[in-house]
């Protein structure tokens, strides 16, 4: 049975990942929540997807999705490979706290259904036609190569295969508009629970309540929220979360998150790999 209390962890992350930001919001959460029991240590390794470092044969025996976050551990039987998986395990066997029993049903199903909607369809306001017909993966370009292996080419044709499940179609109308509406939904479900937790129009406090304090929710909450505001969707967030999420990001745990960036990169930023401060937790 493993030893949690030895645990020792890699987070595969990139900066400006969404689902990257909601790992490492609740990493940084975490050990400031009741009865935190912190790993022994978490390090963060870079994953450059703008250099297509997702894609490696390496990386892609980590993450088969070839996406990012990704987590290993000498305690865990297999990588977890998405944010929710990751949060939920750091909740489970390191912050109790963020998984309240009395909230834990809530928090897995709105986390479940936040995730449902394709991340890239609320980021990116302008796609080209190109891309709202058919959004291309650069998976294609290097399946063109004939000096692969046949393992590392089995590997890219089933990353290929769960882009075009999800993020090929991310810009199609139809799929923009269930987007938006099944995001509006979640966002005035977590209005309706802050209301009972008696902090609406509170800007302080988490979702629950000062007496539950962060949760998993939360972590994965505040970067989607900002995402929407700064990527030019903010009509689709509540004004109470946006001043809850415009309130949280001027505090000192998700400076440790972001040093002061947005969560949209920008190259006026210069090179990410440049960035070292937010190449560690």
């Amino acid at each position: 049975m493993a030893n949690f209390n030895n645990a020792e962890y890699i987070l595969y992350s990139s900066p400006f990942s969404l689902y990257s930001m909601m790992a490492r919001h609740t990493i940084q959460l975490g050990p400031t929540t009741k009865d935190a029991k912190p790993p022994q240590k978490i390090t963060l390794h870079f994953i450059n997807h703008r250099k297509n470092e997702n894609l490696t044969e390496d990386y892609l025996k980590v993450n088969p999705k070839g996406q990012v976050p990704a987590m290993t551990g000498n305690v865990l039987e297999r990588p977890l490979t998405d944010s929710i998986s990751i949060s939920l395990h750091l909740a489970e066997k390191h912050y109790p706290a963020m998984l309240p029993a009395e909230h834990a049903s809530t928090i897995r199903n709105l986390l479940q259904r936040m995730h449902a909607i394709p991340g890239l369809s609320i980021s990116n306001r302008n796609p080209t036609a190109e891309m709202i017909k058919y959004n291309p993966s650069p998976v294609e370009d290097i399946l063109k190569r004939t000096d692969i292996s046949p393992e590392y080419r089995a590997a890219l044709e089933a990353k290929l295969k769960f882009h075009n499940e999800i993020n090929a179609k991310a810009f199609q109308p139809e799929v923009v508009i269930k987007a938006r509406t099944d995001l509006q939904a979640i966002f005035a479900e977590i209005i309706e629970h802050r209301k009972k937790s008696g902090v609406y129009d509170n800007a302080e406090e988490w979702t629950f309540g000062p007496q539950v304090g962060p949760t998993a929710l939360d972590s994965h909450l505040l970067p989607l929220s900002m995402r929407c505001i700064e990527a030019g969707n903010s009509e689709l967030v509540p004004q109470e979360l946006r001043a809850w999420a415009e309130a949280k990001v001027k505090t000192p745990i998700w400076e440790k998150v972001m040093h002061g960036r947005p969560t949209r990169y920008d190259h006026s930023m210069g090179p990410v790999e440049d960035m070292k401060e937010m190449m560690s937790l």
